[in-house]
């Protein structure tokens, strides 16, 4: 039987059957209360959320199978990220961009990941299966990536972050082509002649002079036709193996440009709420590639509301780190997955909290489609 609120989420999921649509919110239900992906987990938790005993077991389990072998799974996820996205109604100024990886059995899922940082907490927006075994994204890779996400957000204006795995000259371009500001940290020896060759202070004069300053010191140097700020930074966590950070931008203050790359470590904190501090997604038991992206998107979408309602309550107090890192004192994520199991204790009570949450949304400026 349909929930009869089913009908107002109907026009985000124009390409999907009612029953389909509440079979994807029973099952974002299920990962919220079980905290789980595996179907085996997830089964146990459907007859309390329905309030439904008499049915087998077997008959649930097989619920969840027809729901994960549906037509278009990728038309799912792609309305899926557009409705659910909705609630972060607030502008964002930083993406970052990280990869996770783990195994399960021969499978491997290698997620080359693209997040925003929404009031201090990084929150995935898109994301690839890349399909290798181990080893770092291509800028081919990279470039699809940043292309696919941008039919759904508005990425121009906004700042990248990412580790040093994220470099190359035609990357740059490209995101300087694509409106996106960037601040990446380099190896030591990436672009050192290049640097070195240009104006000013070499290469090794600017390392000893950040070893002797708290703020970065840096040099513009031209790369393919676009000039570069190149910041070397006094690395706060004292490591004898990299006394010293180096960084490269499309920006030219180079106080903003080693504050900003501070909040890169925020996607970390988001992989470890998404997997063992959270939802456990590395116990998803698919081999389908098509079926682990749709439980990703599931789980995304679980971590959503669950900072969106954490942040309803959670005052910004912040702890801040020998290193320059700051951290809501408060984890946003576990107050509002613990406020959700509670308003929405069976399925009746979760479709009523998620009419309740999209009632009064307008949707970000940032989102290209509402």
């Amino acid at each position: 039987m349909l929930h009869p609120l089913i009908n107002k989420f109907t026009p985000s999921f124009l390409d999907f059957r009612k029953s389909t649509i509440q079979n994807l919110f029973l099952v974002c239900n299920a990962v919220l209360k079980s905290r789980s992906t595996n179907l085996n987990v997830i089964k146990d938790y459907l007859p309390d959320l329905l309030q439904n005993q008499k049915t087998q077991e077997f008959s649930h389990y097989k619920r969840l199978i027809r729901f994960f072998k549906i037509n278009r799974p990728d038309l799912l996820t792609s309305c899926i990220l557009k409705w659910i996205y909705q609630l972060l109604s607030d502008n964002v100024k930083y993406l970052i961009l990280d990869a996770t990886l783990w195994e399960r059995g021969n499978k491997q899922v290698h997620l080359l990941t693209l997040c925003v940082v929404y009031k201090h907490v990084a929150i995935p927006i898109y994301w690839h299966q890349l399909d290798k075994n181990g080893g770092h994204s291509s800028q081919e890779d990279r470039q699809k990536l940043i292309e696919e996400a941008s039919q759904i957000f508005n990425l121009k204006g906004k700042i990248l972050l990412a580790d040093r795995e994220f470099v190359g000259d035609e990357w740059f371009s490209f995101l300087t082509s694509e409106g996106i500001d960037f601040i990446v940290r380099l190896s030591k020896t990436c672009y050192k002649k290049r640097i070195t060759q240009s104006i000013g202070v070499s290469h090794s004069g600017l390392q000893k002079k950040a070893l002797k300053r708290k703020t970065g010191v840096g040099k513009i140097f031209e790369l393919n036709g676009s000039k570069y700020t190149f910041v070397v930074i006094r690395n706060a966590k004292k490591d004898p193996n990299e006394p010293v950070l180096f960084l490269i931008s499309s920006l030219s203050d180079y106080k903003e440009i080693t504050n900003s790359y501070r909040i890169r470590w925020r996607i970390e904190t988001c992989f470890r709420q998404l997997k063992s501090k959270g939802f456990n997604l590395e116990d998803l038991n698919f081999m389908d590639d098509k079926k682990i992206l749709l439980m990703v998107v599931i789980v995304v979408m679980a971590y959503v509301l669950s900072i969106q309602k954490g942040l309803e309550d959670v005052k910004k107090k912040f702890k801040k780190y020998k290193n320059g890192q700051k951290t809501l004192a408060i984890s946003v994520f576990r107050v509002g997955l613990t406020k959700i199991k509670v308003l929405a204790w069976n399925f009746d009570q979760f479709i009523r909290l998620l009419y309740l949450m999209f009632n009064r949304v307008k949707g970000p400026k940032w989102l290209n489609v509402q």
